[in-house]
């Protein structure tokens, strides 16, 4: 059986961002640091985070804490610039997990 067509930028089906942004702090808490924001954010390995963060090439606002190694973030950052990639580089999705068409 062929998996059905989704348009994953306009569905119904869709959570809302308070919705997405609230299991994102359930999943992640309320802040993040080390490998949870690299992987949260995309990169690959903590060290491409430093080299990106060196750059200033962090898509979100990160700070240190008093006593704490590394760099954390808050998750409504994260969620919020998650949404906004989606919306920018929304395409909608022939099927569900990139099944054949």
């Amino acid at each position: 059986m062929c998996p059905r067509p989704v348009d994953v930028c306009h569905s119904t089906a869709l959570e809302s961002y308070e919705v997405f942004e609230a299991r994102l702090i359930r999943a992640l808490g309320a802040t993040v640091g080390g490998g949870g924001l690299s992987r949260a954010l995309g990169y690959p390995t903590q060290d491409a985070f430093r080299k990106a963060h060196q750059r200033g090439r962090v898509p979100i606002a990160t700070f240190e804490v008093r006593g704490r190694r590394g760099r954390f973030a808050m998750v409504v950052d994260i969620a919020a610039w998650l949404w906004r990639e989606r919306d920018e580089h929304c395409r909608p999705s022939t099927t569900i997990r990139g099944g054949a068409p």
